[in-house]
């Protein structure tokens, strides 16, 4: 019998290791979703051993992907992005095998049961999506160097890495190849590049988002982040390369799920450590309750004095 719903990941080898993270705290917080949907992984080199050790932690459907028309690969974007970004695109014919399709980021923690988020969202428009404020910045034109003729750019941004899908979209049998043709007509103009071009498509077909509440996609520049307690967050999401789980600073909930993914087998990840997680790892001091999530002095000197002062008052 098929499954209703499917979660949808992408990774190369280079984030095996955040993915087998992620799908660890889902097996583990979210046990009624897993039940009902199919995992799905878009892939880029995953050799028939890491694919093996993946379905150790959760039975998933494996699918090589290949961005869907030429382009210039060697431009930055897939330099920096690659072409895994763009494999979302994909999700819009699987709504014909789907109810809904959940898209995760591999960049992710799951903190809690994601069952409500996938029942009672995304049956109204088809798209459910959280809005986008990293560092200060919450329209759509963060996306772009230069601003899109014929597009309203003072829109708010929504945020591509958690996305709810639903066969209520409307129109979806054309959107696929439009973000695909898209991407490669504006690469030069793209800075957060599937990002943009799914929010322009929002204009382009008239796709109303049903905005999610931020627990279901908590941004590092969301207090709740680093919050140590029942702040209610379902899905921690580390966008933005500095602030990763993995090198950032000592986040304890993931070093958890990291440890239970090496004692299974998992290889260990290559990422550069910044320094103040190496300190904190030399000296042990991720024993004390302070450090856990401790925002790095290093690199947000202002944001570390005012969690002393927090932890102090």
């Amino acid at each position: 019998m098929s499954k209703p719903y499917a979660l949808f990941f992408a990774t190369n080898r280079r984030f095996l290791f955040a993915l087998g993270v992620c799908l660890l705290s889902l097996k583990k917080n979210s046990p009624r979703l897993c039940q009902q949907a199919d995992i799905l992984v878009y892939h880029q080199g995953l050799t028939p051993k890491d694919q093996q050790f993946l379905n150790r932690i959760l039975p998933c459907q494996f699918t090589t992907y290949h961005f869907a028309v030429e382009t210039n690969f060697e431009h930055i974007n897939f330099k920096n992005f690659t072409q895994l970004a763009f494999a979302r695109y994909e999700i819009f014919d699987l709504l014909d095998r789907y109810q809904k399709i959940l898209y995760l980021d591999v960049d992710i923690m799951i903190g809690g049961e994601l069952e409500p988020l996938v029942k009672n969202f995304g049956n109204r428009s088809g798209l459910a999506m959280c809005r986008d404020q990293q560092k200060g910045l919450s329209l759509i034109t963060k996306n772009f160097i230069q601003p899109v003729d014929g597009y309203d750019m003072t829109l708010p941004c929504y945020n591509s890495g958690v996305m709810l899908f639903s066969n209520a979209l409307k129109n979806r049998s054309g959107l696929r190849m439009w973000c695909y043709e898209r991407t490669a007509e504006m690469l030069e103009n793209l800075v957060c590049p599937d990002q943009g071009v799914l929010n322009l498509m929002l204009q382009a077909f008239h796709i109303q988002v049903e905005e999610l509440p931020d627990i279901y996609n908590c941004l590092p520049s969301n207090t709740k982040f680093l919050d140590k307690k029942d702040c209610g967050v379902l899905v921690y999401h580390c966008a933005g390369g500095g602030l990763r789980f993995w090198s950032y600073t000592w986040n304890g909930p993931w070093q958890q799920f990291y440890a239970q993914y090496l004692s299974i087998g998992g290889p260990a990840h290559t990422e550069t450590e910044h320094k103040w997680l190496a300190f904190i790892k030399k000296h042990r001091l991720e024993r004390f309750r302070f450090f856990d999530r401790c925002p790095n002095p290093l690199v947000h000197s202002w944001r570390f004095v005012k969690y002393c002062f927090k932890q102090i008052f």
